[in-house]
């Protein structure tokens, strides 16, 4: 009884450390998290996280994100939205969005078609907004293993208005292993070479995840992600890195007579 309780107080201890983690810059948000992939109906899914942080500029803030998948055996889709704020002794000092829709054809022999569209704006990394519009193939490489590689269209306006537009190449590489009973490691990383400039322009992050299943509805999930960008905005850093908790639940029953 004793060890069980010094194991839930380990355990706590660990999620406030995360959450009030204040030394690293504001967390990736990973759209193969929660992906119902072979789930048939519709599922909807909320997420909260408080976090202060130290990036390229200091502050603190909240995030909340809300995510939508409509799945049938043809197609699947999902919608994510998230809203984040930064304060800084409480004045609200700016506001990031980040809108992500996706829509995948499902094929034969483990690769389906994708496409999908975002929208983001992000005063935190130094840009005031981003548009992408892409699609690819995704691949089925195991049970848990997933490749993507497709084209995008980049949109980027920094904080001082100037724009630019690229063509890029869109990989993404994700896996999940079960370490223990309800607990997960999710690694995903991305890669975004620019097709006129392969080696001196391109994005790349790497999402490293631990998820806890409190129970069917019920998760935790502590990241840490690492976001490097070859030619960033003026005045912003190349490399930000996070570390987060975000606190999620399955609101999908609510929908079920």
């Amino acid at each position: 009884m004793l060890h069980k309780i010094n194991n839930i107080k380990k355990f706590a201890a660990l999620i406030m450390f995360l959450s009030s983690t204040n030394l690293l810059s504001q967390a990736i948000v990973n759209i193969e998290e929660l992906r119902r992939e072979g789930e048939i109906g519709f599922f909807t899914n909320i997420s909260a996280g408080l976090d202060a942080s130290r990036g390229n500029r200091d502050r603190d803030y909240y995030s909340l994100r809300i995510r939508f998948d409509n799945n049938s055996e043809d197609a699947e889709s999902f919608l994510i939205m998230q809203q984040t704020e930064r304060k800084s002794n409480d004045i609200v000092m700016d506001k990031s969005k980040f809108i992500h829709g996706r829509y995948i054809f499902i094929g034969e022999d483990a690769i389906h078609w994708e496409m999908f569209a975002q929208y983001s704006e992000n005063p935190f990394r130094n840009y005031k907004k981003r548009s992408v519009l892409g699609g690819g193939l995704r691949f089925e490489l195991s049970k848990s293993g997933r490749l993507g590689a497709g084209l995008l269209n980049e949109e980027e306006t920094d904080l001082t208005g100037q724009s630019k537009t690229t063509e890029r190449l869109g990989f993404y590489f994700h896996t999940d292993f079960d370490i223990a009973e309800n607990i997960s490691f999710d690694p995903t990383i991305y890669f975004q070479p620019s097709i006129e400039n392969f080696e001196n322009d391109y994005k790349a992050s790497m999402i490293l995840a631990l998820d806890f299943k409190v129970n069917e509805n019920f998760k935790i999930r502590m990241q840490y992600s690492s976001f490097h960008d070859s030619d960033p905005p003026m005045l912003a850093e190349k490399t930000d890195d996070s570390i987060s908790t975000m606190f999620s639940y399955d609101l999908s029953e609510l929908w079920k007579d």
